[in-house]
């Protein structure tokens, strides 16, 4: 779509060199590919019920935009990254159903706009850290 004679009716309100990740490299269904650019303002993710595999990558508390994230019904292993706790804008996590393991980190007492927290059917352990946001909530999922 067309806005005059710009593609887009904000093109001046962005700076490109702010706006982007330098590169990722992503392999689905065994295929890779790697971006170049990566948008930093995304706000929403969502990649449940796609067999992903490994760890989450500290790098996700790189994208300060980043308001809902999903990743609930794969295979992801290892620790809930402690970088997610920079992610000041957070409303919705959702690590449900995978084989993450280790404590729940403390960090994620500074996420104060969370209303929703899904890390069901892993295998965490340890004290759930009390604090701000976290005591808001009725029960843990």
């Amino acid at each position: 779509m067309m806005w005059g004679n710009n593609a887009y009716p904000c093109e001046q309100c962005f700076s490109a060199e702010n706006q982007y990740q330098d590169k990722v490299t992503l392999t689905i269904k065994g295929l890779t590919v790697e971006y170049v650019k990566i948008l930093v303002v995304l706000t929403s993710i969502d990649f449940c019920c796609n067999n992903f595999q490994g760890e989450i990558p500290e790098t996700l508390g790189d994208l300060k935009s980043l308001i809902h994230l999903n990743f609930s019904h794969n295979a992801l292993t290892g620790r809930i990254p402690k970088a997610l706790g920079m992610l000041t804008q957070f409303e919705s996590l959702d690590f449900s159903v995978n084989h993450l393991s280790g404590r729940i980190p403390d960090e994620l007492v500074s996420l104060t706009f969370l209303a929703f927290l899904n890390l069901s059917f892993n295998q965490l352990s340890g004290r759930i850290t009390s604090g701000n946001q976290l005591q808001t909530f009725s029960e843990f999922l």
